[in-house]
């Protein structure tokens, strides 16, 4: 009887310090998970290019031709309560209607910006990441683009913040023979 005694007390008190154990665990990953899924400045600093927003367009194809010149528009709204916000771009591509839709976020676990593109010239998504450059107030996302034959190209792309109603857009491909400037947007809030 006092082994049993003694048995069950052992057991009892392991299963007493496992469940404190586990509500700590609990405890601590719901505090992980607040902070986590909290929008904040990053946050903040995205849902101000908010509203709708006019683009003078420099493409560079081959640079050894002129560049091709056109307009668009872009209108961003912010979604998830702040956490995302998402662009929807519409304007002419090498003399093609063209559109766009970008989803831009703030990882606070990663510490990173994130971006998704996808537009009706392809059937892929560019993701890119990219980190915020307190002087000189930019925003600099790099990551890989599949072109058509199917291979996958370096990209960057530059966002710099003017002012509350002015930025620029510029990307940078590397298609093997090192980087080259092949587009540039001056957005100006509408």
């Amino acid at each position: 009887m006092k082994f049993l005694f003694k048995f069950l007390s052992v057991v009892l008190f392991i299963f007493s310090f496992t469940v404190f154990a586990q509500d700590a665990n609990q405890d601590q990953m719901m505090k992980e998970w607040q902070t986590y899924k909290a929008p904040g400045a990053e946050h903040e600093m995205l849902k101000s290019m908010v509203g709708e927003w006019e683009g003078d367009i420099t493409m560079w194809m081959d640079p050894t031709q002129p560049p091709q010149k056109t307009t668009g528009t872009t209108k961003y709204e912010s979604i998830m309560d702040g956490r995302y916000i998402v662009g929807k771009f519409s304007g002419m591509m090498m003399g093609m209607p063209f559109s766009g839709m970008d989803i831009t976020g703030y990882d606070n676990a990663l510490k990173v910006y994130q971006n998704v593109w996808i537009d009706n010239m392809g059937t892929g998504m560019m993701t890119t990441e990219g980190a915020y450059d307190k002087n000189a107030n930019t925003i600099t996302y790099k990551g890989k683009m599949v072109i058509p034959n199917g291979s996958k190209v370096d990209v960057k792309n530059v966002i710099t913040i003017i002012d509350k109603d002015h930025s620029t857009f510029e990307m940078f491909t590397d298609m093997g023979s090192g980087e080259m400037k092949s587009m540039e947007i001056k957005y100006s809030r509408k």
